[in-house]
């Protein structure tokens, strides 16, 4: 990232915390209107609206909705930079998420890969199978058969015959 991209996102950041702080009731079209003006900037301008508005949750979900409207392919980032700066704000912001886009969470597939057709799964081969064999199972007792308690043997180190005292220092 060049170091003009990130002096803009700082004067915007700065800029979008004065307006929400001189106009907080307006906070959301703050948000809306400069996340749509620099898309690449939509973290900044969401901590700073939170920030100068002092958002509670639900404002803090607001801010999260419009700002995801304006820059849908920034949503993960949005709400991550949200929940950083307001973290008792994560319930509501993962709702607005859940809301907004319920097949995208962090865990869940994307939508291309809920439309395969199910055959494709099926000619899909099982891992525990090998070729020309049934299914298989891990040994009893653990890996390659071994016992389900180490068997750990005793060594015993001898220390040295300190007994002799023929030697001399010189």
């Amino acid at each position: 990232m060049p170091l003009s991209a990130e002096v803009d996102c700082l004067t915007i950041y700065v800029s979008v915390k004065h307006a929400t702080v001189a106009e907080s009731s307006k906070v959301l079209e703050i948000v809306a209107k400069e996340v749509t003006a620099a898309p690449g900037c939509a973290c900044e301008i969401v901590k700073a609206a939170i920030e100068g508005s002092q958002a509670k949750p639900k404002t803090v979900a607001a801010i999260v909705e419009a700002a995801v409207i304006a820059a849908p392919e920034q949503m993960r980032l949005i709400s991550k930079c949200a929940v950083a700066v307001a973290p008792d704000a994560l319930a509501e912001v993962q709702a607005v998420l859940a809301k907004l886009d319920p097949n995208r969470g962090e865990s869940a597939s994307s939508a291309e890969d809920s439309k395969k057709p199910v055959g494709e799964v099926a000619a899909m081969p099982n891992p525990l199978e090998f070729p020309g064999q049934g299914p298989i199972s891990p040994a009893l007792g653990g890996p390659g058969g071994m016992s389900l308690f180490p068997i750990y043997t005793t060594i015993v180190i001898n220390s040295p015959d300190v007994t002799d005292v023929n030697f001399q220092i010189r």
